[in-house]
């Protein structure tokens, strides 16, 4: 027991830490308080701790100076009180004078630990601008008073202030730049997001209320498109990074006060910008936002199927369009969110946010009649459900593509209704859509390839999952057989110029084309190249899937340097033909090391491609940002390098999702490539031997005669075996299907061969 001493109050002794700690009452007595002795704690006092409030005699000091400060500024003639000896007229050191004055008063004023936390940042701070301009050692540096160097921050990089959100236009740039920013737009980036339609665009830009609207809309492109202005319009701007990230933050922080058309279109801008410049932790939450506020404003389904809902209707939170041309505008809003959502999916292996419970939308029409503001009525576009398409289930019943037949209901007044639209039971005109609709089928391929396939569960021990697993793989590569066979002929021809000396891709049509292309090789590289293991448990048509691998990335390096050499040197080329590129050119590697042949030389083009496409991105800025297309390129090399100094290095095939940094930075050499149980040994011969496979290229046309053998390229009944579900030889069944020569020499590349580069074109590109 410890002796207890005779209390002794002391007090100027602060209380004990544990009291304080604990926000109690101190006795302050010696050896320990009161409190300390009933809870039994260790009673410990700071005998150095300083006392709250001013110190004496501090208050008056500091009336003396500031009186000394307003005779020099309001007499202007030199004086001293109190052997205070004060500044010249000279009004600079007045204001030094007055500014180090208020300084004082503000440090006399706060705590004590506060206050010397303050003074070292300001000195640090201060001693790097004055080493930067070669003033003074950082040795020497004296510390700048708060407000000075707040200012100085301010001055650094631009803040957002209240008054920024009262009238947007005042934070807008000039009128010169805007217009040329607006001009940058429409040439470089509507043609990959065309969600404006351009003449009624410039006439809400002359109108002063519409105008206001359009102001969030206009940050954004200043944010994603003032870096590739002319650099003598931008050269008193100053710091251009700044300012773009300023408007930025203005566009989310308006965006998200109000549900709006305008708000949707300028944060579809941040995320183009956003996902290109390699920032996509910034961007997927964006994403995901706009995934739900186009379920809010009902932009998700037709406006004339609004009243045919449930009971209780949503709340309206738009009014009606004022005409086709709006409605299509919000349509192609939708669509362009759709398809951030399926890239967003692929590129990640997340789940999508807009399913078949949700959708209900017709497709983009064509943009030469959209421009020309010809109303039309295009097909709807059917979206697969997911709970639907569990292994083992067919999605030959799942819904087509389009709806051969319908009775349209007219929304619009007769006087805005084109003369020539169906009547009721007459089949949709397949003409009324246009490139940006095959993008979004291509895309919605790609990522039903995700959906369905890759992201399904499969035990490859179990005979009846894995004969389901590639019943699947059958379904959707007999689905992408069909696609491209029955592509439209004008849209098979990735050219669409009225010339036929110029070569003029449309953006969206040729990355249509990549996107099928990729879609096939994120199908059949899983059969490519199979963990050993698999081998022992079935038959793989290894050969042929490895040749349609092949034969895709070599189609996309074709057709994407064809694009590259005849689109202008500074134009921008979106972030979904970027991953298509890579996708390409990362199976010619995995092929490489896998069946250990001589690497493709169209693995070099495509990564000179995307090094153009990075340079593009990066505009008049002489250092790159890490943008998307240079992660992509600097994964790919940094994959070859692995593959050439580390003989044990094992690829993952489906690794591309894991390897590129989030966060704008370039990726680490230590994290390229992962070592998973993905076997780099050779095929044998008599392995060949024994799967049967022809060394023919799965290229070449398909004979009208194979749509008989494979009635489910149509979409419905069982192949031509009499397959079953529920079948015990159902491994054997499927196997025994893609182990055929005719169904191995399909037709399933887009290839640049087979273009036709006429000059015919009926309508204008999107």
């Amino acid at each position: 027991m410890e002796a207890e001493q005779p209390p002794t109050q002391i007090d100027e002794r602060p209380a004990c830490g544990a009291c304080r700690k604990r926000k109690l009452r101190c006795s302050r007595e010696l050896p320990r308080c009161s409190h300390c002795r009933r809870i039994g704690s260790s009673c410990s006092y700071d005998v150095d701790r300083e006392k709250p409030g001013l110190k004496a005699g501090a208050v008056e000091a500091l009336r003396r100076r500031v009186e000394a400060l307003e005779d020099a500024v309001f007499q202007q003639e030199g004086s001293t009180r109190d052997d205070v000896r004060l500044p010249t007229q000279d009004p600079a050191s007045i204001a030094s004078a007055l500014c180090e004055g208020l300084g004082q008063l503000l440090s006399q004023l706060r705590p004590a630990n506060a206050r010397k936390r303050n003074l070292s940042n300001a000195s640090e701070d201060t001693a790097d601008h004055d080493a930067q301009n070669g003033n003074i050692p950082p040795s020497r540096s004296q510390p700048l008073s708060p407000i000075v160097n707040k200012r100085r921050r301010t001055n650094d990089r631009p803040l957002i202030e209240p008054d920024d959100f009262s009238d947007l236009s005042s934070t807008l740039p000039g009128s010169e730049i805007l217009e040329s920013v607006i001009n940058l737009y429409f040439a470089e980036v509507q043609p990959w997001i065309p969600t404006f339609h351009e003449k009624r665009f410039r006439r809400r830009m002359k109108d002063p209320n519409e105008r206001a609207r359009l102001e969030v809309v206009l940050h954004a492109m200043i944010f994603g498109l003032l870096k590739h202005v002319d650099s003598n319009l931008t050269a008193g701007l100053g710091d251009i990074e700044g300012i773009c990230e300023r408007s930025r933050k203005i566009v989310l922080l308006t965006a998200m006060n109000d549900l709006h058309v305008e708000n949707l279109q300028a944060l579809t801008l941040i995320c183009f910008e956003d996902i290109g410049s390699g920032r996509l932790s910034r961007a997927w939450p964006i994403v995901g936002s706009l995934t739900r506020t186009v379920e809010y404003l009902q932009l998700s389904v037709e406006s004339e199927h609004h009243d045919n809902g449930p009971l209780l209707q949503p709340r309206p939170c738009l009014p009606p369009a004022k005409d086709w041309i709006e409605e299509e505008e919000r349509r192609r809003v939708f669509w362009t969110i759709f398809n951030l959502d399926r890239f967003c999916s692929v590129t990640t292996g997340w789940n999508t946010s807009l399913t078949s419970n949700d959708v209900h939308r017709r497709l983009p029409a064509d943009g030469g009649l959209w421009h020309n503001e010809e109303i039309v009525i295009t097909p709807f576009f059917g979206i697969w459900d997911k709970s639907a398409g569990k292994i083992g289930n067919l999605i030959a019943f799942q819904p087509t593509d389009y709806n051969t037949v319908e009775s349209p209901r007219r929304r619009f007044s007769t006087a805005q209704v084109h003369a020539h639209l169906p009547a009721p039971e007459e089949r949709v005109d397949m003409n009324t859509i246009g490139a940006f609709a095959y993008r979004v089928e291509a895309t919605e391929s790609l990522s039903r390839v995700t959906t369905f396939f890759l992201q399904q569960r499969i035990n490859y021990r179990d005979r009846q999952e894995m004969g389901s697993w590639l019943m699947r793989f059958k379904e959707l590569d007999l689905r992408l057989v069909s696609w491209k066979m029955f592509l439209p002929q004008r849209w098979k021809d990735s050219n669409i110029s009225r010339q036929p000396t110029v070569v003029n891709m449309d953006p969206n049509l040729t990355l249509a084309h990549i996107t099928h292309n990729t879609s096939m090789i994120l199908l059949h590289q899983r059969i490519a190249y199979p963990p050993p293991e698999w081998l022992e448990v079935v038959k793989l048509p290894i050969l042929s899937s490895a040749e349609t691998c092949e034969a895709a990335a070599a189609e996309t390096a074709n057709i994407t340097q064809k694009y590259i050499d005849n689109s202008p040197p500074e134009s921008m080329v979106d972030s979904q033909f970027a991953f298509c590129v890579f996708v390409s050119a990362r199976v010619l590697l995995v092929h490489w090391r896998y069946y250990k042949t001589e690497l493709s030389s169209d693995f070099w083009t495509l990564t000179r491609c995307l090094d153009t496409m990075s340079a593009r991105w990066s505009g008049n800025s002489q250092v790159r940002s890490g943008n998307l297309a240079e992660k992509y390129c600097g994964q790919l090399r940094g994959l070859y390098d692995k593959c050439q100094n580390d003989a044990v290095f094992k690829l993952d095939v489906l690794g591309y999702s894991n390897e590129i940094e989030w966060n704008g930075r370039n990726s680490e050499p230590d994290h390229v490539g992962s070592a998973v149980p993905v076997d780099a040994g050779v095929i044998s011969h008599s392995q060949q031997n024994e799967f049967g496979q022809t060394q023919q290229p799965a290229g070449g046309i398909l004979n009208p005669e194979h749509t008989v053998l494979h009635p489910m390229l149509s979409g419905a009944g069982p192949g031509p075996t009499g397959y079953n579900t529920g079948s015990p030889d159902e491994l054997t069944a499927v196997t025994s299907i893609l182990l055929d020569q005719q169904y191995s020499e399909m037709d399933r590349i887009i290839s640049l061969s087979n273009a036709n580069f006429a000059p015919f074109v009926p309508y204008m590109t999107e």
